[in-house]
């Protein structure tokens, strides 16, 4: 029922050509660019498999990044229709593609079969969820940890203070804009406690300069994840 209200509000015509039917059609799933250079998420310079760089590394850091799809045309299309619309069928199509690519970044797949491994997504302050009506990143996320059959613990952090969003700012005004914007829910850490020696795979849908996410894991880290890596859609 929900979904045949989606679809008569959003009918299904491809985000690329425009045609009927479905959200992305065979021909412009051709024209999704995947990235083929892998960055360390500190100096943005190329890094094998996306692992911070020895000379990046910190204390509080991401151990890598992964990132699937360039975030221009059709993609961006996609996330804005995530983002906003939520579109189930849309969201199945290109999670199917994304862990596929995953499957193949042999850092990211180390990663996940470590112990205790969980995701982690990135939240939305609750003002700003309850106008959506969802959070895109924890829909999302659900999905991926049920295809990597790893933990998801979606009420780990929570967004304090509302931010204006990161695509208005310049690199050094989104790490000010950013800054104490989360805490750790402690009822769920004291819940799922071995994760806190473990790892986890923290997820939102782009990365820009990564201050969001280098932001979240310094928290995590400061309350004893072991480990924590990065994991995005598109960048």
């Amino acid at each position: 029922m929900f979904q045949a209200l989606i679809d008569f509000i959003f009918p299904r015509t491809c985000v690329g050509c425009g045609s009927w039917g479905e959200y992305l059609c065979p021909d412009c799933v051709n024209f999704l660019r995947t990235i083929d250079k892998p960055i360390c998420p500190y100096c943005s310079q190329g890094a094998i498999y996306g692992q911070t760089h020895f000379s990046c590394r910190q204390a509080w850091g991401l151990e890598g990044l992964t990132s699937i799809f360039v975030y221009q045309g059709i993609v961006k299309e996609i996330i804005t229709k995530l983002k906003y619309h939520f579109a189930t069928d849309l969201s199945e199509t290109i999670l199917e593609m994304f862990l596929s690519f995953c499957g193949e970044d042999k850092a990211l797949t180390k990663f996940v079969l470590q112990k205790n491994v969980c995701l982690v997504p990135v939240p939305l302050h609750w003002w700003r969820r309850n106008w959506r009506g969802f959070n895109q990143a924890e829909l999302l996320g659900q999905m991926i940890a049920e295809k990597l059959d790893i933990g998801f613990l979606p009420d780990l952090l929570i967004r304090k203070k509302y931010t204006r969003p990161q695509i208005k700012f310049k690199k050094e005004k989104r790490i000010k804009n950013i800054k104490g914007a989360f805490k750790i829910n402690h009822q769920s850490l004291a819940i799922n406690h071995p994760p806190a020696g473990g790892s986890i795979i923290l997820f939102d849908d782009v990365w820009t300069t990564g201050a969001t996410m280098k932001e979240c894991a310094k928290l995590l880290k400061s309350k004893g994840i072991k480990k924590v890596w990065g994991l995005t859609l598109a960048r």
